[in-house]
């Protein structure tokens, strides 16, 4: 179907308009990325790897805690807003439903365990380093 797209014109002006800016934001997602990596050094947060050529764009910075529950709520009361992006394995999804009854352990550890930290290309240096500070104050 010539011409069909899940964009109505709105969004794709909007598009438009944020094209521009996409390699200054991977590039200040990457450079808040790499402080995170060499700043949060608890050993209860499993850090996120990704390979040294640096293609990674970071959409989302998620780290793993088997108290995800209480690292959110330690970030919380210091004012650091996070999220949980996948908080229902694959497996378990509506979509799925012929899976629902298998059991993944290990997939359903690690949802239960996710947490993005922020990463918006606006946070500023101290804000950052509020993050990384409050999680190694866990």
């Amino acid at each position: 179907m010539p011409g069909y797209s899940r964009l109505d014109e709105i969004q794709a002006a909007l598009l438009r308009v944020k094209l521009k800016y996409l390699d200054t934001e991977t590039a200040a997602r990457r450079a808040i990325a790499r402080r995170y990596l060499s700043g949060i050094r608890n050993p209860r947060i499993v850090l996120p790897s990704s390979a040294s050529n640096g293609t990674h764009a970071w959409h989302l910075f998620v780290v793993r805690c088997k108290d995800r529950d209480a690292l959110q709520r330690h970030l919380r009361s210091g004012g650091i807003g996070t999220q949980i992006h996948y908080p229902v394995p694959p497996h378990r999804q509506p979509a799925f439903a012929a899976w629902h009854g298998l059991s993944l352990p290990l997939t359903e550890a690690i949802h239960r365990e996710v947490l993005s930290l922020p990463l918006a290309p606006t946070l500023n240096d101290d804000e950052v380093q509020q993050v990384i500070d409050a999680c190694n104050a866990f």
